[in-house]
């Protein structure tokens, strides 16, 4: 079955340790009341997320707020431009059902501006 032009393969998530790494270094933030977005140039012509959320919570949870932010990144594909992606959700939130809808209105708020570009910052 070919890939659709909707499909989130493994091209587009970030895997390694070193990857996850090079945020700490210097990046560009967006702090939303849900999460903060990091974001770093690359050089593969496409984007790629990773998500971090602290372990210590219901594992069903934190798989649903997962899939919601990859399935809000899959349909902003066009929009996001060559740059790696980490979204990281802070401890201490209930990650209900309620939170992942929360998250997914405000995320997609955001990217579809144009002044989304502008509202992320140089990360200290």
């Amino acid at each position: 079955m070919p890939a659709s032009n909707f499909s989130f393969g493994p091209e587009f998530r970030l895997h390694d340790t070193w990857e996850y790494q090079r945020f700490f270094q210097g990046s560009d933030v967006l702090r939303l009341k849900e999460c903060a977005i990091f974001r770093i140039a690359n050089t593969y012509g496409h984007f790629r997320l990773g998500i971090t959320i602290k372990t210590k919570c219901n594992s069903v949870e934190r798989n649903r707020v997962k899939r919601t932010l990859r399935e809000c990144f899959r349909h902003l594909k066009d929009r996001l431009g060559s740059y790696d992606y980490n979204v990281v959700i802070s401890g201490g939130r209930k990650l209900d059902f309620e939170y992942a809808r929360r998250l997914r209105r405000s995320v997609l708020e955001e990217f579809t501006h144009d002044r989304e570009m502008a509202r992320f910052k140089r990360a200290r």
